[in-house]
């Protein structure tokens, strides 16, 4: 069963010849090329690495060739039949769900028209010990595409341009699908969390990935164009791909945000109520000057907030990241900032405004300064390192 949860921890960094390789192919109407791919691939993995065809009722007996090979290959090929068509974004889940369940470790998509090549494989398993995800990648240095035309390659380029543009992600090839996941990976990507039906499935998990906070490499590969057998995309997909960018957006990058913001809230309210606390006991009871005793129970508080923060409401970025004295000086700024902004606000409403009740007007402020305070923390104390993402 496909689960919406993480997995916690680090990539997975046993040697590679204890980790179970599954390499995810879907197919339909492959008749042409299955047979001499499927041999090719088995030439580039480890003796206990699979192969796990997901056939879509082929009408061209694609799957008929694969079960033949597969009593040439004991026990290291298997099909998953399926009755009909049902898409790309489908059947790799399907796979993921079959490979967990059978406790594979690391999971390769790829075509089985030999644009993607195998031999780029041993690379990507290696690199898969150090990072959760790796993308084989045209459109870093050292990739490219062979025997397309010019408006194809400017479709191409432009779609991932455009995805790169809407997510604010930094992967350079966010439509290919040529990629490794580690099991870790798929953990925190969360699959049942996932929308997308075609294409922009390939956009999609690697943008999940990247606001996980999962190690990404970039990998250059060449992707020449089919030899056999007739392409599966067409104008219509790509339109739908590219109107799904921005239900990826909203949906899986801002209910990220917004658990982000509910989660810095209650710690900014219970960072209040540490501060009132502190005031009243040194304050009303033990008689010491306000102003000190103010700006010390803005420290205790502020760093009571940053130390919570860190540890659950921005986790995703922080994890395995210690506390430093380079980010909570810059949350302190954050916090002054949003309190001068909290001031003027609440200030401009009671001299533009006169509420009948002062309270309203510093509530505006509250919650202008949160906001402030919240997306600076966001954008500048826990950003999202690009250093997550490494090209070749």
């Amino acid at each position: 069963m496909r689960g919406g949860g993480g997995i916690a921890g680090e990539p997975c960094r046993l040697p590679p010849r204890s980790r179970r390789l599954l390499v995810c192919v879907p197919t339909y109407n492959e008749a042409e090329n299955i047979g001499p791919f499927i041999d090719t691939v088995f030439e580039n993995i480890p003796p206990e690495a699979h192969i796990l065809v997901i056939d879509d009722n082929s009408h061209d007996g694609t799957a008929r060739i694969v079960e033949k090979s597969a009593e040439k290959y004991s026990q290291r090929l298997h099909l998953l039949n399926r009755p009909g068509k049902q898409g790309l974004a489908s059947a790799y889940l399907a796979a993921f769900d079959w490979g967990l369940a059978k406790g594979y470790d690391v999971f390769l998509e790829m075509d089985a028209d030999f644009s993607h090549n195998p031999a780029y494989i041993p690379a990507m398993l290696r690199e898969s010990q150090t990072h959760d995800a790796v993308i084989g990648s045209r459109n870093i240095q050292g990739g490219g595409v062979e025997g397309w035309t010019f408006l194809r390659n400017a479709v191409s380029k432009g779609g991932s341009l455009y995805s790169r543009a809407v997510l604010g992600c930094p992967i350079q090839d966010l439509t290919g699908g040529f990629n490794m996941w580690t099991k870790a990976a798929l953990g925190k990507i969360g699959l049942g969390n996932i929308i997308s039906k075609g294409y922009s499935f390939q956009v999609e998990m690697k943008y999940r990935a990247f606001i996980a906070g999962c190690p990404i490499k970039e990998i250059p590969i060449i992707f020449p164009d089919r030899k056999r057998g007739v392409s599966k995309m067409s104008g219509n997909i790509l339109f739908e791909a590219l109107i799904n960018i921005w239900k990826i957006k909203f949906i899986a990058g801002s209910s990220t945000a917004f658990t982000q913001f509910v989660k810095f809230s209650l710690t900014g309210g219970l960072g209040a109520i540490t501060n009132l606390a502190i005031f009243f006991l040194c304050a009303d009871r033990a008689g010491l000057p306000e102003i000190p005793v103010s700006v010390c129970c803005f420290l205790v508080a502020a760093s009571q907030n940053y130390i919570i923060n860190h540890k659950w409401s921005f986790k995703r970025s922080t994890e395995n990241e210690a506390l430093s004295p380079q980010r909570w000086l810059q949350f302190i700024a954050a916090s002054l900032l949003g309190l001068a902004v909290n001031i003027a606000v609440m200030t401009f409403v009671l001299k533009n405004f006169a509420p009948p009740y002062k309270f309203v007007a510093q509530a505006c402020g509250i919650a202008a300064g949160m906001i402030i305070n919240f997306t600076l923390s966001k954008l500048f104390v826990w950003r999202k390192k690009n250093e997550l993402v490494q090209n070749v």
